[in-house]
């Protein structure tokens, strides 16, 4: 009797197709958890990897980078040293401001860790000057970019809209959960500016703080009390009228002088200190910054709901618009996977009734699709994941994977009806002789993916939910064709449609591949040869493969970065700008950009970015990338500064797309600085880098005020009398706030006349003595040009230099990497180093753990199958192919002008598992053939015969399942095409290896083993062997 005719055996199969009603319930209520899931899922860009971070601000008005590093940085990252669960703390000392960026480890509560943050840094408050900004604590990145940026524009004056902004549209942000801050950009409230005339002062022996102090009168806010009676309390306060230019033109200084007298007095628009244009119309930015575990997605949302009510409440001729909005691009991706899913179901569907040629064949396995992808989204509730970018790229490569397990049972369940069978006898015959391999593959599959879970952070927050989606997938397809494809197949039974006719007589392209194999099997040395010379070729072509985090994206919008010297001023900063915006100016009139948002006076005053936000996907023929590659000379040509355009990236890595960043550290400032300066020399002779530069300004020119105690001592007078003068003439002096028309207004003391802009200014301001009398600054203080740190760096508490260079052409960022660790190792002297920052810093943390991913994959997945079979021989037969698939996968990349990223990557390592599923399907039929005694070489020959029919189908339904992924367009297309062209190209290299090598492992490994079932045999034996004793 022929393998196909041994009885039938009871089995798993048994249950369901004697109780068809069950097994079809059973995956109903798998839909149902699944939609009911859909409304409760998380809905975001990515897997939440976003590491908590936490920003510390302190504001030291005046005081140079050297002194805030000294009095406020240092103090707080000692003090912050002490918070649980801190993992990295950097930090940046400049002119009147500290910031330090605190990176708490995995797992810790940002809402927590922030409260004890605020608890350490108020502890520490009596440890710092007096002077200062109480420091602030947020829930964000200090460094990082804005995820939606507004702007408030139109027919009304910047008073106005400065009033809207800070007022109804800040608030009504602030209350949107999730963001961190909301910062304003340009905005110039009204002030009362009293300019006073030095002579006409002078002449009157007043000075510029008898001005001030009389100008407090203006406010009083004496705290009164309250007047009780038996029946009520009234509470007493000060009544004071709305304050005019008339009201303070009229208030006396002395007897004899009011402030008219001295001073021109007028209401006007604060001085600028940050301009903000959108098309060329000024206008007020709001830059929408998130908390550092908020999700984006969301945050967009609301935010638009709520410029909707805001843009109805503004006044007519005003508008608020969005200029830039992460969100959109968020939205667009997961639309175009949820498109590529559909896509791909159609496609697998196309084959697999190309293949099967039977309607009644093909509803089968494709009922499993619906089946095992709406039932995942119930496991992706369960176990805490969300619907994102990641997890529905695993949707679509699970689309082509999901009916493999249909298919191999449904395509044996026709070949036993064929034999002669009845339908019901057939679906639970031919289920419970794949039971195994069903079962088998399934396990490989998710045995890939364990050692995924050991990778570190972000990287192991993006593989393992890949990871373990795809696992829920295939886990509940197996299920799905193990239940409901032997109940569908005695019901629908296919078998019954294909006739009897066909039974035996093997067709043209049977017979060919039939005559292939043989050939291939007597020639084993010649077709190892050719697999090993194409794996050769792979693998050089691998060598050449540039290693970057992600793929190049078209977020829709890019950023344009300028930088002037330490002493730029701000009005210059805008005039270099203006020509930044002429070179984009016919690019908008165009079409080709949309909105162009620009915010000079940034950092200090010398630096200014530029929001260009792009048509959408749709309405445009031409990438992202395309468009900043025909700015960027015509940038670089802009005078005075340095401007360079980037993108931003998923994953919210710090600086990245900006080149390659690193830092200088060390332990003597102005050493490391020179050190610096060399290394950017001989990296500007290096073609590996265009423009390397030191990234912030490394030192500024200061004029030092030095107070000559004795003297100063002889008149009376002190060094804060000195400095307080100096403050007053050069920023000017707000004397008190006022309420006019109900808004809260400054009154700002300035001296009149031409501007101080000269140090001769300062040595020649006159300082009066207690005797009435007046001496020049000059004689109580000396003026000295000196050159002083512009920005004050540590990273991770060491003093640091930070540094940037753009790539040069064709070069990828792990070869840079390379390159500036073996110029630094001959330019910087001992003591110094090289620590890599942004992108680069995630590519060096990630590259090591990648490659340990792929080695202990492969060894579980070995183990794995070790165990399933029963024997180390079949597991290495099957494993013996994996290599070349790999290669296979490396060259397509290659091929395609690819790189080895995140996306990519996490195809390689689904890769093994596809590939050990496609060895499976052959070896465990051939060792069932040789447990019913044949030997190796007919069993090998049998299996290869009976089962290329559904390995084809299974590949073939992969792979064209995958293709939606590779044709792709629109936001989030670069992540889709890297993981596409891995399946695609792979797969398909990947499945002809299978094909011919694994006979010839088969023969050569398995008789080194033991014989299938030989265990179980003799244990039978001897148990029968007993009991008959």
């Amino acid at each position: 009797m022929s393998f196909e005719k041994k009885a039938h055996k009871a089995g798993f199969a048994d249950v369901f197709v004697a109780r068809p009603i069950f097994g079809i319930v059973l995956n109903l209520l798998i839909i149902i958890a699944g939609l009911a899931a859909y409304t409760s899922v998380d809905i975001r860009e990515m897997p939440d990897v976003d590491q908590p971070v936490l920003s510390v601000r302190t504001d030291y008005e005046g005081a140079v980078p050297s002194t805030v590093d000294t009095e406020v940085t240092q103090v707080l990252e000692d003090a912050l040293s002490a918070l649980d669960g801190m993992s990295y703390i950097e930090s940046t000392s400049s002119m009147g401001s500290s910031r330090i960026t605190i990176d708490l480890s995995d797992g810790t509560d940002v809402n927590v860790a922030a409260n004890e943050a605020r608890e350490i840094v108020s502890g520490a408050l009596r440890s710092l000057p007096d002077d200062i900004e109480d420091p602030s604590v947020s829930k964000s990145d200090s460094n990082a970019d804005a995820i939606i940026r507004l702007a408030l524009l139109g027919d009304a004056s910047l008073d106005t809209l400065t009033q809207l902004a800070e007022g109804a549209v800040y608030e009504r942000l602030s209350l949107i959960d999730g963001i961190a801050e909301v910062t304003l950009r340009g905005d110039r409230a009204n002030e009362f500016r009293v300019a006073v005339s030095m002579p006409s002062l002078l002449s009157r022996g007043l000075t510029i703080f008898d001005v001030s102090t009389a100008l407090a009168q203006l406010r009083d806010d004496t705290a009164l009390g309250s007047l009780s009676s038996e029946t009520q309390t009234l509470s007493l306060r000060v009544g004071s009228k709305d304050v005019t230019v008339e009201t303070i033109n009229q208030l006396p200084i002395n007897d004899t002088t009011q402030v008219a007298d001295i001073a021109f007095v007028q209401l006007a628009p604060e001085d600028a200190n940050v301009y903000t244009r959108v098309n060329g119309e000024t206008a007020i930015g709001l830059d929408i910054t998130r908390q550092s575990v908020g999700n984006t997605l969301e945050i967009s949302r609301d935010v638009g709901t709520a410029v909707e009510e805001l843009q109805a409440q503004l006044p007519e001729g005003v508008q608020l618009l969005v200029t830039s909005n992460d969100g959109i691009f968020i939205e667009g991706s997961i639309n175009e996977v949820v498109k590529s899913i559909l896509m791909a179901t159609g496609i697998v569907v196309v084959v697999i009734f190309l293949f099967l040629r039977s309607p009644r064949a093909t509803l089968i396995p494709a009922v499993t699709i619906p089946v095992a992808l709406i039932g995942t989204l119930a496991a992706i509730w369960l176990t805490g994941f969300s619907v994102n970018t990641i997890s529905l790229l695993a949707l679509v490569l699970a689309t082509g994977m999901v009916v493999d397990d249909a298919i191999v049972v449904v395509e044996n369940i026709v070949r036993k009806r064929k034999s002669g069978m009845g339908a019901f006898a057939a679906a639970a015959s031919g289920t419970n002789e794949v039971f195994f391999a069903v079962i088998s593959t399934t396990a490989t599959l998710a045995a890939v993916f364990i050692p995924i879970s050991f990778l570190p952070g972000q990287a192991g927050g993006v593989f393992s939910e890949f990871g373990f989606v795809l696992a829920f997938a295939v886990t509940l397809s197996s299920i799905t064709a193990l239940t409901l494809a032997p109940v569908l197949s005695a019901l629908l039974d296919p078998g019954k449609t294909l006739g009897d006719a066909e039974a035996a007589t093997p067709g043209a392209l049977a017979r060919g591949f039939d005559r292939v194999m043989d050939f291939a099997i007597r020639t084993p040395l010649l077709v190892l040869s050719i697999a090993i010379g194409f794996a050769m070729i792979a693998v050089g072509a691998a060598m050449t493969l540039p290693s970057t985090v992600t793929p190049e994206e078209d977020r829709g919008f890019f950023l344009v970065q300028a930088r002037g010297a330490s002493d730029t001023t701000i009005d210059y900063l805008d005039t270099q700008i203006s020509m930044v915006e002429d070179i984009l100016a016919p690019y908008r009139e165009s079409g080709q950009i949309e909105t162009v948002q620009s915010i000079i006076g940034v950092g200090g005053g010398t630096s200014a970015f530029i929001v260009v936000r792009l048509p959408d996907w749709a309405e445009r023929d031409f990438a992202q990338q395309e468009l900043i590659a025909q700015i960027s000379g015509q940038l670089s040509a802009v005078p005075g500064v340095q401007v360079s355009a980037r993108s931003t990236n998923s994953l919210n890595i710090r600086g990245a797309g900006g080149g390659l960043s690193f830092a200088v550290t060390g332990t003597n400032l102005a050493e490391m600085t020179e050190a610096a300066d060399r290394l950017t020399a001989a990296m500007a002779q290096d073609a590996t880098f265009l423009n390397p530069q030191l990234s912030n300004n490394s030192v500024t020119a200061q004029l030092e005020v030095t107070v000559d105690d004795s003297a100063a001592g002889d008149m009376g007078l002190n060094s804060s009398d000195v400095s307080s003068l100096v403050r007053a003439m050069v920023q000017g002096d707000v004397a008190v706030s006022v309420f006019s028309d109900d808004v809260e207004v400054d009154v700002n003391v300035v001296p009149g006349g031409p501007p101080i802009d000269d140090p001769s200014d300062i040595a020649s301001m006159s300082i009066r003595l207690d005797s009435g009398a007046y001496v020049p600054l000059s004689a109580v203080a000396s003026l000295e040009t000196v050159v002083s740190d512009a920005q004050i760096e540590r990273l991770g508490g060491a003093l640091s230099v930070a540094m940037q260079a753009n790539l040069g052409e064709g070069v990828d960022l792990s070869t840079a990497m390379d390159r500036v660790l073996t110029l630094s190792e001959e330019v910087l002297p001992d003591g110094m180093g090289i620590t890599f920052t942004g992108e680069a810093a995630t590519l060096d943390g990630s590259q090591s753990g990648i490659y340990m991913v792929f080695g202990v994959a492969l060894i579980v997945v070995l183990l794995v199958l070790a165990a399933q079979f029963e024997s180390f021989a079949s597991a290495v037969v099957i494993m013996m192919t994996v290599p070349f698939g790999m290669a296979a996968a490396l060259l397509a990349i290659s091929m395609t002008g690819g790189s080895l990223n995140y996306y990519s990557q996490i195809g390689l390592v689904m890769l093994i598992g596809v590939m050990a599923k496609n060895g499976i399907l052959i070896v465990e039929f051939a060792n069932q053939l040789r447990e019913a005694g044949e030997d190796i070489d007919s069993a090998i020959r049998s299996a290869l015969r009976l089962r290329i029919r559904p390995v084809m189908m299974t590949m073939v339904s992969t792979v064209f399942g995958g293709l939606p992924l590779i044709v792709t367009s629109g936001a989030g297309a670069e992540a889709r095409i890297a993981v596409g062209w891995v399946i695609v190209g792979g797969l398909g290299f990947a499945t002809v290896f299978t094909l011919f090598l694994t006979p010839i492992f088969y023969r050569w490994i398995t008789v080194w083993g033991a014989t299938p079932g030989g265990s179980a045999h003799r244990l039978k034996a001897e148990v029968e062997a007993t009991a008959s004793v």
